[in-house]
């Protein structure tokens, strides 16, 4: 990696008007200060984002969620979702071996918010994301928070390195841990919700046009999916076959992943522990290459 890295050509940087364009060796990334984030990102013939990446605070409801009324005390975060914005960015580094961008997000339904996307991006071609909630009290709980960008078209192959199969922080403990492989896809549960999470994830790589793209842990696994719709989309339809054709595939990568719940559909919550605290900082980082 030393002699990669020692080797590889200096990253060549453009200023533009409301961009910021990264090139190195086989890569593009085009920051767009207009969609906060990386509007565009190729690795050799392949684009990967369709629209920058926002931070995530909303999943679909579950039937649990229902059951307890979760979905009306944490509404907020669901307009959060649909409608925070970038109140700021600024370079970070610009160097022949380095860039760095920050962004930062709020809402005009809650204005104290805060939230930090930080992309690093160095010359072969790796991005680092670190996202960072700033806590703050009286706020509601919160379903999830994670990154949330979708790709221009499906992707064929998701293999991941972490538990096997669809896991929750209350509902993991048959995943089998090693390297497992899907085609993106929801379960055939009655009414479309949240799905697809799989924990303590090591890394994920997807397939598409011959091409791939990896997520890989920095400090610590991250939970993630890659499913053909969004959060919207699913709680939108009462039944499956009111999903419409997949276009793309919408990936989620989390630092925090409310439980599902289960004891019954009749009230009960997630027990506390497998709750989403929004009174605290939440932070997490990953890479993208």
């Amino acid at each position: 990696l030393k002699f990669l890295r020692d080797n590889a050509p200096a990253l060549k940087i453009v200023h533009g008007d409301g961009n910021l364009g990264v090139r190195g060796k086989d890569f593009e990334i085009l920051f767009s200060h207009a969609q906060a984030g990386p509007a565009s990102f190729r690795k050799g013939n392949v684009e990967w984002m369709w629209r920058g990446p926002r931070p995530a605070v909303w999943r679909a409801p579950t039937e649990n969620d229902i059951g307890c009324g979760f979905p009306g005390r944490s509404a907020i975060w669901n307009a959060v979702e649909q409608y925070q914005k970038c109140t700021s960015w600024e370079i970070l580094k610009e160097s022949p071996d380095r860039c760095a961008i920050r962004y930062s997000f709020s809402a005009d339904i809650m204005p104290d918010l805060r939230t930090d996307v930080t992309y690093s991006v160095d010359k072969l071609g790796r991005m680092d994301v670190q996202v960072h909630y700033f806590g703050a009290p009286n706020r509601p709980q919160l379903p999830l928070f994670g990154f949330r960008f979708a790709t221009p078209k499906p992707v064929e192959k998701t293999i991941w390195a972490g538990l096997s199969g669809e896991t929750y922080p209350d509902r993991y403990k048959g995943g089998i841990f090693g390297i497992h492989e899907e085609v993106p896809h929801i379960p055939n549960y009655l009414m479309p919700q949240e799905c697809g999470n799989h924990m303590g994830t090591h890394w994920a790589e997807f397939t598409m046009d011959s091409g791939k793209l990896t997520l890989e842990k920095l400090d610590a696994p991250f939970h993630f999916s890659a499913i053909p719709y969004t959060p919207k989309q699913l709680e939108e339809a009462f039944h499956r076959e009111e999903l419409p054709v997949p276009t793309r595939t919408v990936v989620t990568v989390c630092g925090e992943m409310r439980g599902v719940g289960g004891i019954d559909t009749w009230g009960s919550d997630v027990e506390k522990a497998y709750h989403v605290h929004s009174d605290r900082d939440i932070e997490f980082s990953f890479r993208i290459f």
